[in-house]
């Protein structure tokens, strides 16, 4: 059970770093076309077109990071609503064998005062 618990930790903690990555591409994707947007900005042909693209592409990258982190947020919040469950259920176990400690030494003086 502990090493189940401690597996789930890990994914779970490993989980929004792969996460952060994929946002750390998806900004880099928006600074390109950042760029992009002022290259476009010094050339004579057809600026405003251009320029409406790029914005196009890059409010479609930012939706598309902010759909994405809003995922990866739900996912975290399950995620930790999975780890609080499983840590209540090992607490319940620790009871459990609390009382077991409890009665196997009750039974074990028990056992030494009747010899």
């Amino acid at each position: 059970m502990c090493e189940e618990i401690k597996t789930t930790v890990q994914r779970h903690t490993q989980s929004p770093m792969y996460s952060k990555e994929d946002l750390n591409r998806l900004n880099q994707a928006i600074q390109r076309l950042t760029v992009d947007v002022d290259g476009t900005k010094d050339q004579s042909c057809e600026p405003e077109r251009a320029w409406d693209l790029t914005a196009l592409q890059a409010e479609e990258a930012s939706c598309s990071a902010k759909d994405k982190l809003a995922y990866l947020e739900a996912a975290l919040q399950r995620a930790k609503q999975d780890i609080a469950k499983q840590l209540r259920e090992y607490q319940e176990l620790m009871i459990v064998k609390l009382g077991l400690d409890f009665e196997i030494a009750t039974y074990r003086k028990l056992l030494e005062e009747s010899r």
